[in-house]
């Protein structure tokens, strides 16, 4: 397992971390850390992201799903998810897989 969002890149695989539960309100996904009892929201697009990883997904796969979504280029989305999951793993919500 890899938890250095220093290393990771668009082949590293990110999955959801198995002790969170999640619900969608309106157009945000409310996630619950069970194990520290805090809950987090993402938007719209983090929703995407989130249903992607709940199976083992590479940077990359999360990153064309958005693209195909969204009018954003693959370099940016990709900068923004590695941002986004890198701040979800010091959360404990997500870990890495080389």
């Amino acid at each position: 397992m890899m938890n250095n969002p220093d290393r990771l890149d668009e082949k590293t695989t990110v999955v959801a971390a198995e002790n969170c539960l999640s619900t969608v309100v309106d157009d945000e996904t409310v996630i619950l850390h069970q194990g520290d009892g805090v809950y987090y929201s993402v938007n719209e697009v983090g929703t995407l992201v989130w249903e992607q990883i709940q199976q083992p997904k590479s940077l990359d796969e999360v990153s064309e799903e958005i693209v195909s979504k969204y009018d954003v280029t693959h370099e940016r989305c990709e900068q923004d998810v590695t941002e986004m999951l890198a701040d979800m793993a010091d959360e404990n919500l997500v870990r890495f897989e080389e």
